[in-house]
C-alpha cells in the first residue's frame, strides 16, 4: 500500500499543475491564441507575407480599405508613384493623390459600394516622378477577414488594385476615329454604288432592289458611325428598318423584348435579313395590307454557356398571294445569312395568313453600351 502522504503530496501536485494549465490556457486566449492555435497563427501569417509579396511584386497600385474609403495600407507602388508616405495614404489621405475633380465622384463609388460589395472607377491620379494626372481603373471587393491574422474581430477589409489605363484609353480613341472614318468612307462608297445603278441599269424592280439593299446597308454603318460603340440597340436596328419601308406607323407594327446591344460583327447581316421580310411585308405582307399586323418580338435563352438571341417576325390578317416563294432571292438571303454569318439558324414559314421567320443566333453582347440614336 502507498503511503498516505505520498498519496496527498501527489495529489496537491495534480491540483498545482491543473491550476498552472489553466493559468497558462488564460493566457494564451488572452493573446488571441489557444493549445491548437499556433499552426492557424502560423498559418494566417504566412498568407499575409505572400500578399505582400505579391502586391509589392506587380506593377499595379495595390491596397487595403475599411469601408467608406478608409485606407489601412497602400503597396509600395502606390508610395512611390504618388509620392505619398504609409501615414499620408492612411483613412481617406489617398484622396490627395487623385485629381480634385474626381474626388466626389470616388466618394459616390466608395457609397454605391456599401450596397453592392463591389468598387469600380475610373480615375486621374498623381504621377510624382513627372508631375502628370495619368487616368487609371481603380476595383476592389469586400474580404470578409481580411487578409491579415488579427487578435479580434474586426469589420470586412476592402482589398483594391488600381491600373494605369490612360495609353489604352488614348489608342481605344485613336482606333474608334479610324474605326468611323472607315464607316464614314463605306457609307459614301455604297452611296455611289447606288446611284450608280440608279443611272446605268433599266427601270425594272430588281434593281430598285438592289438599291434598297444598299441603302439598308448604308443604314447600319450609319447607325455604328453615330454610336461610337461598335454597337447598336436591337430595337433600334428593327424600327429603323420598319420606317424606312412605312411600317413605323402607330398601331402597324409591335416590337417587343428586352434591351439588347448588338456587336458590330452581327449587325450587318441581322439588317440584310431584316430588310429582306420587311421588304416582302411592305409589298405583299402586313405593311402593304390594312388588315395586316405585324410583330416583331424577340428575347434571349441561356444554353449551358452560351447565349442565343431569338427573334420571331410574325405577320397575319395578310391575304397570301397565290405564289408566295416568288420572292426567292430574298428568302434565300435570310436562310443562309443567319447560319453562315452568324452560326445561327434561320426558319420560315408561309402560313395562311402571313409569313412567320424565327431568327435565332449566338450572341455576345459588348460591355460598352450603345449610345441612344
Amino acid at each position: 500500500m502507498s503511503d498516505p502522504g505520498e498519496k496527498g503530496w501527489a495529489e496537491r501536485r495534480v491540483a498545482v499543475l491543473e491550476a498552472e494549465n489553466a493559468r497558462l490556457r488564460s493566457l494564451l486566449a488572452a493573446a488571441g491564441l489557444d493549445a491548437g492555435g499556433d499552426a492557424a497563427a502560423e498559418t494566417g501569417l504566412r498568407a499575409a507575407a505572400r500578399f505582400r509579396a505579391l502586391a509589392d511584386t506587380i506593377p499595379n497600385l495595390v491596397w487595403r480599405s475599411r469601408a467608406g474609403g478608409q485606407w489601412v495600407w497602400a503597396s509600395p507602388n502606390w508610395l512611390s508613384y504618388t509620392g505619398q508616405t504609409a501615414e499620408e495614404s492612411r483613412g481617406q489621405g489617398w484622396l490627395a493623390a487623385i485629381h480634385p475633380d474626381d474626388r466626389e465622384a470616388a466618394g459616390k463609388a466608395w457609397a454605391q459600394a456599401e450596397a453592392s460589395g463591389h468598387f469600380e472607377i475610373e480615375h486621374r491620379i498623381l504621377r510624382a516622378s513627372d508631375g502628370a494626372w495619368r487616368l487609371h481603373q481603380s476595383r476592389c471587393d469586400q474580404v470578409r477577414g481580411g487578409v491579415e491574422p488579427v487578435q479580434e474581430e474586426r469589420p470586412p477589409e476592402w482589398v483594391g488594385v488600381s491600373a494605369d489605363v490612360e495609353d489604352l484609353r488614348r489608342l481605344q480613341g485613336e482606333q474608334c476615329t479610324l474605326l468611323l472614318e472607315v464607316q464614314h468612307r463605306t457609307r459614301n462608297l455604297l452611296a455611289v454604288v447606288r446611284t450608280m445603278a440608279q443611272h446605268s441599269l433599266p427601270a425594272t424592280p430588281e434593281r430598285d432592289d438592289f438599291g434598297a439593299r444598299l441603302a439598308a446597308m448604308g443604314r447600319v454603318q450609319g447607325f455604328l458611325a453615330r454610336t461610337g460603340a461598335w454597337a447598336v440597340p436591337l430595337r433600334d436596328l428593327v424600327e429603323a428598318e420598319l420606317r424606312a419601308l412605312g411600317g413605323g406607323e402607330a398601331g402597324k407594327a409591335e416590337v417587343t423584348g428586352p434591351k439588347v446591344n448588338l456587336p458590330g460583327q452581327v449587325v450587318q447581316p441581322l439588317a440584310l435579313a431584316l430588310h429582306e421580310l420587311a421588304v416582302n411585308a411592305a409589298k405583299h405582307g402586313a405593311i402593304a395590307q390594312s388588315a395586316g399586323q405585324l410583330a416583331v418580338v424577340w428575347w434571349l435563352e441561356d444554353e449551358g454557356r452560351i447565349r442565343r438571341l431569338v427573334i420571331e417576325w410574325r405577320e397575319q390578317g395578310v391575304a397570301m398571294p397565290p405564289d408566295p416563294s416568288a420572292r426567292r432571292f430574298g428568302r434565300r438571303v435570310i436562310e443562309r445569312t443567319v447560319p453562315y454569318q452568324l452560326g445561327g439558324e434561320a426558319r420560315m414559314e408561309l402560313s395562311p395568313d402571313g409569313v412567320r421567320c424565327r431568327l435565332a443566333l449566338p450572341l455576345i453582347e459588348r460591355e460598352v453600351p450603345a449610345r441612344p440614336l
